[in-house]
């Protein structure tokens, strides 16, 4: 549902000034930098901010004010970013061609390989007379020298040599309801939404940051490793992985 006409900062600005407050006091009463507080007012969103949504909420409640409508009103700015399934559903229909071929293909191998073992089963090992081994072939064998039989390569020490312990910084993030997520891997930053049910994995190099806007419904494995839930009294949480 779009929110045309609904001037979030002149409701707020407006607001503000009925109840004779200053930006300064709002400051303190939200912990909103006045920095932002400008930005909101003025109306300037470069790019969805999953920051700036809460700080709209929290903008609203403080003057008493129903936030829900300033909120739906600034996602609505951005409804390629807020809602990016929408784009997920026409790339799953491009695929879904290439699927069904790599499907049939895949079938195929199968049917093979199963046609391939049944032969092998019955065919029977034919026995040649000049490859059975006579007692004294057996005992010659027997009395070869040492120093004349090879040994096999050793191969275990250099195969533990060449593993390398893995490098850089898997993070996996599954929720249990709606939560935007503003992720920077080695310095690029990118946004994104997950719905109830969905998991996103991201790799880095060196670091991966995520800015979670509703961390108590996210959960959270880091190379492997369970974390849990990011946090349990918070909503809006930040937290930097780093690469071991």
């Amino acid at each position: 549902m779009k929110h045309e006409g609904v001037n979030i900062g002149e409701i707020l600005k407006k607001e503000r000034e009925k109840r004779g407050l200053s930006l300064s006091d709002i400051a303190k009463e939200t912990l909103i930098r006045e920095f932002y507080l400008e930005q909101i007012e003025n109306n300037e969103f470069p790019r969805y901010d999953g920051y700036i949504a809460a700080y709209i909420r929290k903008y609203a409640e403080a003057l008493g004010i129903d936030p829900e409508p300033l909120v739906s009103a600034y996602k609505d700015l951005f409804p390629e970013e807020v809602h990016p399934e929408i784009l997920n559903k026409e790339e799953t229909k491009s695929k879904f061609p290439f699927l069904i071929s790599v499907f049939v293909v895949v079938i195929i191998l199968f049917i093979t390989a199963i046609f391939a073992f049944s032969h092998m089963r019955n065919v029977k090992p034919s026995v040649n007379n000049q490859n059975v081994e006579t007692p004294s072939q057996s005992n010659s064998s027997e009395k070869t020298p040492l120093s004349e039989k090879k040994n096999p390569p050793e191969t275990k020490n250099e195969n533990i040599s060449s593993e390398k312990k893995p490098e850089g910084i898997k993070v996996t993030v599954t929720v249990d309801s709606k939560c935007w997520l503003g992720v920077t891997i080695d310095g690029k930053y990118t946004q994104l939404m997950l719905y109830k049910g969905q998991s996103k994995t991201f790799v880095g190099k060196k670091y991966i940051k995520i800015l979670y806007g509703n961390a108590m419904h996210a959960y959270v494995t880091v190379n492997g490793k369970d974390e849990g839930v990011v946090s349990k009294d918070k909503r809006v949480v930040e937290v930097e992985y780093k690469s071991p």
